[in-house]
């Protein structure tokens, strides 16, 4: 009885491990979910990052001062927007305004003495030059008529004497006016030169805006005292908000795919639905280490109608266009299988009623498309997404 029992158990464990190898040398069975046709269209290839909104180059400008003294009026606020120009703070300025008026009273004087020289010197040369000729009249009379003994040879002396006198008189006088000319010209430039040095001075106590923008600080007050050294006060920051810049974090392993010209389109959190456009303009050289992996800055500048939704600091989410290819054979990405290091896609045939496995080449990998380069024709239909059951109703079933 034992001996048939024992029989019977064999058998039955044999005949479950026939029928459990035949399930599982049964071939996979496949069950498509979706499907696609292979069409042209086109692809463009995208290169994923962040970056990060910034100020340009002198868009940026701490404004300050080069004067000391109270702070008589500060104009604006934080947030305020001004003109190129504008007044922005003013400094007491009694002191300088003391000075101005010492100088333009130096200056008035320096023009009195030069028109002096200017007019009393030319009417002494004319008198000057009229003793002179008259001291040569007298001189040729008396030559004259001492060749006919008509005069005395003391007379002719006197007139030559007074000639050379008047002479002299005469030189010196235009060497005087030379002179003095040169020296009251001199004084008037000094005095010129200091008025406007101090009227430069003056300027300073004014701080005028040097760029059209937005106060985006105000360091001091009105009432404050400030004293320059050798660095100058900075009083308020002024920011041009239409010159912006993007720097897009490019890991190092991509950078050498990213060319300046290239594309770029980017988006920020708080306009979830517009999408911004760029162009890469450089890419600097200099590394920036952030969590230990090395990126590299692409720099993209923003056009003055984007730049006025943006803001400094915002992070940008950006898709550098890398490679755009028109009327590509081409499938979804979800066709393209990976199965025993190839790459494959499951073919849906009328007659046929598996899908048939095929091999494919590829070529740019877009978005949501990849190019097929050889393995299928247009206009055939491919799986996208597939059941892989190993046996027709046992375990091992994998959605792809």
């Amino acid at each position: 009885m034992r001996k048939a029992i024992a029989v019977l158990v064999v058998l039955g464990l044999v005949t479950a491990g026939v029928l459990g190898y035949r399930r599982w040398r049964a071939p996979a069975a496949v069950q498509v979910l979706e499907t696609a046709v292979v069409e042209k269209a086109t692809i463009r290839e995208v290169l994923v990052a962040t970056g990060m909104i910034k100020s340009q180059v002198g868009a940026l400008i701490k404004v300050g001062s080069r004067a000391t003294g109270v702070i008589d009026e500060m104009r604006v606020r934080v947030g305020d927007s001004v003109r190129k120009g504008d007044l922005i703070a003013r400094i007491d300025d009694r002191e300088i305004q003391k000075t101005l008026a010492v100088d333009r009273a130096v200056l008035e004087a320096a023009r009195n003495i030069l028109k002096e020289v200017t007019t009393v010197y030319p009417e002494k040369i004319r008198e000057a030059q009229a003793r002179f000729r008259l001291a040569q009249v007298n001189l040729r009379r008396e030559k004259a008529l001492i060749e006919q003994d008509y005069t005395t040879r003391d007379a002719v002396d006197r007139a030559q004497a007074e000639h050379d006198a008047a002479q002299a008189a005469l030189e010196r006088l235009r060497r005087e006016y030379v002179t003095q000319r040169a020296v009251a010209e001199a004084k008037l430039r000094e005095a010129e030169a200091k008025l406007k040095q101090d009227e430069i001075r003056l300027s300073y106590t004014r701080i005028h805006a040097p760029i059209d923008g937005i106060v985006t600080e105000v360091t001091a007050q009105q009432g404050e005292t400030i004293v320059t050294g050798l660095q100058t006060v900075n009083l308020v920051v002024i920011m041009d908000p239409t010159q912006l810049e993007m720097q897009i974090y490019v890991d190092e392993t991509d950078v050498g795919r990213v060319r300046v010209g290239q594309t770029v389109e980017y988006s920020v959190d708080t306009y979830p639905d517009r999408t911004f456009v760029g162009t890469i303009k450089d890419i600097y050289h200099q590394p920036v280490i952030r969590d230990n992996i090395v990126y590299y800055l692409a720099i993209v500048k923003i056009q003055p109608e984007d730049a006025r939704a943006l803001r400094p600091e915002m992070t940008t989410y950006c898709r550098i266009l890398l490679t755009e290819k028109a009327e590509a054979l081409s499938v979804p990405n979800a066709a393209i299988k990976f199965e025993a290091g190839r790459q494959v896609v499951y073919i849906i045939s009328e007659d046929q009623k598996m899908p048939q496995k095929v091999p494919v080449s590829v070529g740019i990998r877009g978005e949501n498309r990849t190019e097929i380069v050889s393995g299928l024709n247009e206009g055939q239909v491919v799986a996208t997404k597939i059941i892989v059951t190993q046996g027709q109703n046992g375990p091992g079933s994998q959605k792809r």
